[in-house]
């Protein structure tokens, strides 16, 4: 039964026009009002699709055809809703259609059209090129890192299973070695079954995978609305994804940055579509790596309290696990490992693009406050969470998702470059608006907006795919030799990261 007590197949719940005044020019449809529409249905897809058409009806019901009889509504196929209209991305009536909540949106995505063998073909051949390029750079380029974050995983497992403490494994005579919680290494115990050229292969086609969907999952709304073509949108969008330093470098480096994106980034897609376990990959990323955490505040703010639960719920549930398998390995990590910073390397470090990194190229680069960087972590996380629950009010998901993984990055003691592959979703958001169509009698600030998007989206992908900062790598500890003209590129991405922060747009909160 939908909302009002009617039965999904006899129409829209909310919008029952009479039929003998509907050409009436006297006369409206009897619809309720807009804010009336229940915010969550629990029927079924056909039952929340009613509700997605009764939500447009109720906004443009009057609305005539230009080329029509003032008295007679326009029946012309044009000008029959479509999903852009029901979630407020058209205009109606010189005004842009009320957004509508994310139960709209799911009825909207249930008609989303399935992948064609032709589109699947051309992902398949994306991921295939992506892993071509990723397995052959490194014997022809040596800052590609031949996958040395890899074979720091590899290695401190193996070291673990011959019986010996597993944060105590040094790579090399190195000072780096596994600093992420021993969930992960539980995790990757099956990968010592292979030897290490055949992990490099398996670890670089599923990051290859999640890459190419991701820029599926990010490129494929707007390509729609915009009405590009899909593959020519994908094969245009990952080349310019694959430029950013935080991807190519995931990638040289064998991180896992890519993996735990993708795992929060699925949440998304089930929080969209009502699944059950919304939140479940948030825990799983938390559990394998501290930084994703954040998204659980997120997923709070966002007023998603079953899905924080769900997180928090799996993250506990993967720790204790942890615990009951391997007790002195957990007590090491939780008591002692997680502490030192200092193992996971030097914090003034020109990669380390954290507020602390800042702090201590700008001030001490042995011993930064501490105070300060506490003092504007918090300050810069409450300022992107405030962000990112107001765009998700507006409609504007993905912009709440960029701002919440680039504070997560800022407020880490330790970021290092290829952490911030949170820029992806941050990029599609600039394109979206530079791209943008203006609404009525907003043509000249539309304008100044898409000039001022394109703007920030060029400056965001030349600056962190010219990898500035590694020309200064080597000034360490004396990063005030080149004055301010070496101290302001040292910090480029820092710089840029709290732009972002702080000016990303979004949409703006609905009027009811």
């Amino acid at each position: 039964m939908s909302s009002s007590g009617r039965s999904a197949s006899s129409g829209p719940p909310s919008c029952s026009p009479r039929r003998r005044a509907w050409n009436s020019p006297t006369s409206r449809p009897r619809c309720r009002p807009r804010a009336a529409i229940p915010a969550t249905s629990a029927g079924s897809a056909r039952t929340r699709a009613w509700t997605a058409a009764a939500a447009w009806c109720c906004s443009s019901a009057t609305t005539t055809c230009a080329r029509a009889r003032p008295s007679t509504p326009c029946r012309s196929p044009s000008c029959w809703p479509r999903a852009a209209d029901i979630t407020g991305a058209t205009v109606v009536d010189g005004e842009q259609a009320a957004g509508v909540d994310s139960t709209l949106q799911r009825a909207t995505a249930a008609r989303a059209p399935v992948l064609t063998l032709r589109q699947a073909g051309v992902l398949l051949g994306l991921v295939g090129l992506v892993t071509g390029i990723c397995l052959a750079l490194p014997a022809k380029s040596d800052p590609w890192h031949d996958f040395f974050d890899l074979r720091v995983y590899h290695g401190a497992v193996q070291w673990w299973l011959d019986g010996r403490p597993l944060y105590e494994f040094r790579y090399n005579a190195t000072p780096y070695g596994l600093t992420y919680p021993p969930f992960a290494g539980l995790l990757l115990v099956p990968s010592t079954l292979l030897s290490f050229p055949a992990m490099v292969v398996v670890h670089t086609v599923a990051s290859a995978t999640v890459l190419v969907l991701l820029v599926r999952w990010l490129i494929t709304p707007l390509a729609r609305r915009h009405g590009w073509a899909l593959p020519f949108a994908w094969l245009a969008a990952l080349p310019l994804a694959f430029l950013l330093e935080p991807v190519r470098e995931t990638l040289g480096f064998g991180q896992v940055n890519l993996l735990l994106a993708g795992l929060v980034l699925a949440d998304v897609v089930a929080l969209r579509r009502g699944w059950r376990w919304a939140g479940a990959g948030t825990g799983l990323a938390a559990a394998v790596k501290l930084t994703p955490a954040v998204f659980v505040l997120y997923l709070l703010v966002t007023r998603r309290l079953r899905a924080a639960g769900t997180a928090v719920a799996v993250a506990g549930a993967a720790t204790l696990v942890t615990f009951a398998v391997t007790p002195g390995t957990s007590w090491q990590f939780w008591t002692e490992t997680l502490w030192q910073t200092e193992r996971v390397g030097q914090v003034d470090k020109v990669a380390n693009q954290s507020l602390l990194g800042g702090l201590a190229r700008l001030a001490d680069p042995d011993e930064p406050s501490r105070a300060l960087w506490a003092v504007l972590a918090v300050v810069v996380l409450a300022v992107a969470l405030t962000r990112a629950a107001r765009a998700v009010r507006a409609g504007d998901e993905l912009a709440g998702i960029a701002l919440t993984g680039l504070a997560a990055c800022l407020v880490s003691p330790i970021s290092w470059t290829h952490h911030f592959v949170w820029l992806l979703p941050a990029c599609v958001v600039l394109l979206d608006l530079a791209a943008g169509r203006p609404r009525a009698g907003e043509v000249r600030r539309a304008a100044r907006a898409r000039w001022s998007a394109a703007a920030g989206l060029a400056a965001v992908v030349l600056i962190w795919s010219s990898s500035v900062v590694w020309a200064f790598d080597l000034r360490s500890p004396h990063h005030w030799d080149d004055g301010w003209a070496g101290m302001v590129p040292q910090n480029a991405y820092l710089l840029v990261t709290l732009a972002l922060v702080l000016l990303l747009p979004a949409r703006a909160p609905v009027r009811e």
